[in-house]
């Protein structure tokens, strides 16, 4: 991979990354209430930190190398298609398995472009962005999906 392609990846990651923040704070305001609930609702107020925090990370490497990071609204609609969240309130389970499920895809996403990264400074961010969704991920509160059953 080129420069120039490495750093159109680097643009996507970037708005992925505050994608999943939003994501994660929208889910907060719409969980209904209960002790799952707040549990969960301090865990995304993290997520959505932690997102922001990776995101500009991603931006300040792309202004390093002279490119303007993009994290304008109309750059952020592009992927909405994988970051929907329903309208409505969301029971905690629910929300735990849309955040759980946008987290991993947001995950593999970032997990493919470190596997096309050819620069060791794209490769080390990206491999940092792939460990904390991961670690994000494992330490979701609330259920845990059911262990498939031996044939």
């Amino acid at each position: 991979m080129d420069n120039q392609a490495e750093y159109i990846e680097l643009q996507r990651e970037l708005g992925d990354l505050l994608r999943l923040a939003v994501v994660c704070d929208h889910v907060r305001w719409v969980v209904l209430t209960s002790q799952d609930a707040a549990e969960l609702g301090d865990w995304l107020r993290e997520a959505a930190v932690q997102c922001r925090e990776w995101a500009d990370r991603v931006a300040r490497y792309l202004a390093a190398a002279g490119v303007a990071p993009d994290g304008r609204v109309r750059s952020l609609a592009k992927g909405i298609p994988w970051s929907w969240v329903p309208p409505g309130w969301l029971s905690p389970g629910r929300a735990h398995r849309l955040v759980a499920d946008r987290l991993a895809t947001g995950c593999e996403w970032a997990r493919y472009r470190r596997m096309q990264a050819t620069s060791p400074g794209a490769g080390q961010l990206l491999d940092g962005v792939c460990a904390a969704l991961e670690a994000r991920i494992a330490s979701l509160p609330g259920e845990r999906p059911a262990a498939k059953a031996a044939i």
